[in-house]
């Protein structure tokens, strides 16, 4: 209930923001009811005048997860609340009547947000299209998606055209959508051995365990909970979700202490060496994972005072406070990013390209590459400075903005041909969300066309 009135109180104060969007959160907010229904399920049963309330909750949590209109948690709570009667499954109708079910639920979502879904299959296209095989085997690095796509993508539309629909759907993009899939891209065939293995154990542990669900609420919740957030991932991030993970790891934790048979004391006593040389090794591990969320959250405090005194106008002090944040051992692409941006704005040219250029190992986008391309016409390196523009332009061919940098680019230097190319370019782009901003650079477009046609005449 708080996590709900945070999220809702969140739209209004940035402060108390811990999810990306609504979406992500339906997710954990799934995922925690389906840890609460067995427990109602258990008290109510028997009960013959209140034998309704289970299915008018249900029916409460399916309203709250449809105002988030998050599809990964709709998704993964019915697939929760399938397994629950899973005795269900005993008999082939059911069987049939659930996977009917549960594909009608899956097309209606899918219609519910038809770009988001197009979007999707555009990330697994343009990831397997540019993709060498060699990576497709060994993986482009743990992590290394984040900042990889956006270029995966640029590659990709510049040989295909960027006034399709298609490009209409691209975007700056640091998810996959499918945290299966993004693993086993980033660590190669070792992810799919990694996620194999875990699947192996969780079956082995749910077929010791389904016999004690109905005597065990807490057991079977968090195994709802569990399946849940393993099938959404399939269609959303939540293993990158802090709050989420943390949700994951007690039921983890759960499941593990039902499988406890001795005392810890006893079963310390009992262990050899190297199995205390294990646990040791996690306790120290679980020590340095403390210490170092100690650490990020100073880091993070420090950097919203930073971006405080950016936006007051105290630009000297934000720009020792981002040296300090630069060369601490927590790296953040955004936080860099600022950085570089501050040092553009008090002319420190060269160093903002080095900063930039770090930059662009944490994070890659549209935005860096309109840095670059400025900073680097500063220095008057014009080649550099137009290859990045056009960069832009492939990072995320749907937006004006970035269409209207590189003709202003061509329009500055006289580069007629080009500038009538991309000129029209902007002109003949379909409009995805209509703004007075888009209007405003169509209206400058058509002004500067009728001037560069007049001095070609």
């Amino acid at each position: 209930s708080i996590e709900i009135v945070l999220v809702f109180l969140a739209k209004n104060f940035q402060f108390l923001r811990f999810y990306p969007n609504e979406s992500i959160f339906s997710i954990l907010l799934a995922g925690q009811l389906l840890l609460v229904i067995p427990y109602l399920k258990q008290f109510y049963k028997g009960k013959s005048s209140n034998k309704i309330f289970p299915y008018i909750f249900i029916a409460f949590c399916y309203l709250i997860l449809f105002c988030t209109k998050g599809r990964a948690g709709i998704l993964g709570f019915t697939v929760g609340l399938f397994f629950l009667n899973y005795h269900f499954f005993k008999s082939k109708i059911s069987v049939l009547i659930i996977g009917l079910t549960a594909s009608c639920l899956m097309l209606a979502l899918i219609n519910i947000k038809s770009d988001s879904s197009s979007g999707r299959l555009l990330i697994y296209k343009v990831v397997y299209t540019q993709l060498e095989p060699k990576e497709l085997i060994f993986g482009i690095g743990y992590g290394n998606f984040r900042t990889q796509y956006n270029q995966l993508q640029a590659a990709y539309f510049s040989k295909h055209s960027i006034n399709s629909d298609e490009a209409l759907l691209a975007g700056n993009t640091i998810y996959m959508f499918n945290d299966p899939l993004q693993l086993v891209i980033e660590i190669g065939l070792l992810g799919l051995v990694i996620l194999i293995i875990a699947a192996i154990q969780f079956f082995s542990y749910l077929r010791q365990d389904y016999l004690l669900f109905d005597e065990n609420p807490l057991l079977f919740g968090a195994y709802l909970s569990i399946v849940c957030i393993v099938v959404s991932s399939f269609f959303s991030f939540p293993f990158q979700m802090i709050g989420i993970l943390i949700h994951f790891v007690l039921c983890i934790a759960v499941i593990a202490s039902y499988h406890q048979k001795e005392s810890s004391k006893q079963q310390f006593l009992n262990e050899n060496k190297y199995q205390v040389i294990g646990k040791i090794t996690l306790l120290v591990t679980s020590i340095c994972l403390l210490f170092f969320g100690y650490q990020s959250f100073l880091f993070y405090q420090k950097a919203n005072e930073t971006v405080l005194l950016s936006n007051t106008g105290f630009r000297k002090k934000a720009i020792n406070n981002y040296c300090e944040l630069y060369n601490d051992f927590i790296k953040d692409g955004d936080l860099m990013y600022n950085y570089a941006d501050e040092l553009t704005k008090v002319n420190q040219l060269d160093s903002a390209i080095i900063v930039l250029n770090e930059t662009m190992k944490y994070r890659y986008d549209d935005k860096c590459a309109l840095l670059m391309g400025n900073l680097l016409l500063e220095k008057k390196q014009f080649s550099e400075a137009e290859k990045q523009f056009i960069q832009v332009v492939y990072l995320d061919p749907k937006l004006f903005g970035n269409r209207q940098v590189l003709f202003q680019f061509y329009y500055e230097a006289k580069q007629w041909n080009k500038a009538l190319y991309w000129g029209n370019s902007i002109l003949n782009l379909k409009v995805k969300i209509p703004s007075k901003t888009v209007e405003n650079i169509k209206i400058e477009t058509k002004r500067r066309l009728i001037e560069i046609q007049t001095l070609e005449k």
